[in-house]
């Protein structure tokens, strides 16, 4: 790997830079300066210090290759930091760019992270983490140019990384900082699984009533509820009713209390094979760390038309935290509680 911070001074890339994403370094940038990948042994990162709690969707990075270079697949993953700012452990999520969206022209270049129907990775506030980037199609004919800024480090709390064994062994540079853009998913507290082949909670009686408790990550206003529900074929299932309620000292949902938003799914929007199901609500404001429960029931619900809210037992335990499945025979009468399992659910705010 190579760097270069000879020649001109630093320019803005944009002026005004668009909205929509939280943690990033637009620039200014020194079009002489970049991370230079021309070996599978080469990687670079970037580390950056969050601004505030998130669900990470996807990344852009300022980058181009070589004339007439392929670079296959460029993988771009979310890691941990060390106690000395260095990349370190699994990553936390990853995508890949694949060679066709990268021209041979500087360009913000965008990745996904993960499929978006499983987990978008939340980062913490004033945490901080690192965006690596490596391929195995990186050759000296099929090289790939990150840019950075290198006159000095105009980006707090992060900095360039880089390694020429594969990521075994990092350096850093604290002069200079990789352009990149972190984006948000549109949703907030949300249970979105770790693994297809979801398990079936199976609402079939008017008195099945089923709820995702979850704490509020933030303070805003819920105005949508999105769950991963089918129903079965042929089934008719009347409009389902979804509802927003506080929790009582065993973190049942208060039915007593009375819903705190509602919203009706009707049957045509719920198909016969699982997906995400929207649902508008009426707006509440949520409270940041305080514990509330979406709720699901319908009043047409029987044997021959059953409901069916998707949820994940990966590895036998709870991956939300914050929250569990809740279950009642009665009507929301009595209440039971598995901390192994999670409906899948995403709270967005208006």
């Amino acid at each position: 790997m190579t760097i270069n911070i000879s020649g001109p001074g630093p320019n803005s890339i944009i002026a005004i830079p668009p909205p929509g994403y939280f943690d990033n370094y637009s620039g200014p940038a020194n079009p002489a300066c970049f991370l230079h990948f021309f070996s599978a042994q080469h990687w670079g990162g970037q580390s950056f210090t969050t601004i505030q709690k998130y669900n990470l969707a996807s990344v852009e990075l300022w980058i181009k290759k070589g004339p007439g270079a392929n670079v296959g697949n460029v993988n771009v993953e979310l890691r941990a930091v060390d106690g000395s700012g260095h990349p370190t452990g699994p990553p936390l999520n990853s995508g890949v760019i694949p060679n066709a969206d990268i021209s041979e022209d500087y360009a913000w270049v965008s990745c996904d992270l993960d499929d978006m129907r499983l987990t978008t990775y939340q980062l913490d506030a004033a945490t901080k983490f690192c965006i690596v980037v490596n391929g195995l199609g990186f050759t000296v004919v099929h090289l790939l140019k990150w840019a950075c800024g290198g006159d000095g480090s105009d980006y707090p709390n992060g900095d360039q990384e880089w390694s020429v064994n594969g990521g075994v062994a990092w350096s850093t540079d604290n002069t200079r900082d990789q352009l990149f853009r972190c984006y948000p998913t549109p949703w907030l507290d949300n249970y979105s699984g770790t693994a297809l082949g979801f398990l079936a909670l199976n609402l079939n009686s008017a008195n099945d009533w089923a709820g995702q408790s979850f704490t509020a990550m933030k303070s805003y206003t819920l105005n949508r509820i999105d769950m991963w529900l089918d129903k079965g074929p042929g089934d008719n299932v009347g409009n389902i009713i979804v509802a927003l309620y506080d929790v009582d000292g065993n973190g049942h949902p208060d039915i007593a209390g009375g819903a705190l938003a509602t919203g009706i799914i009707p049957d045509v929007d719920v198909l016969e094979s699982p997906s995400w199901v929207r649902c508008d609500m009426s707006q509440f404001n949520v409270v940041v760390d305080t514990k509330y429960c979406n709720v699901v029931h319908g009043y047409s619900l029987d044997a021959s038309n059953v409901l069916t809210w998707c949820h994940d037992n990966y590895a036998g335990s709870s991956d939300f935290a914050g929250g569990d499945l809740e279950w009642s025979t009665d009507g929301g009468g009595a209440w039971s509680t598995t901390t192994t399992s999670d409906l899948l659910f995403r709270c967005y705010s208006a």
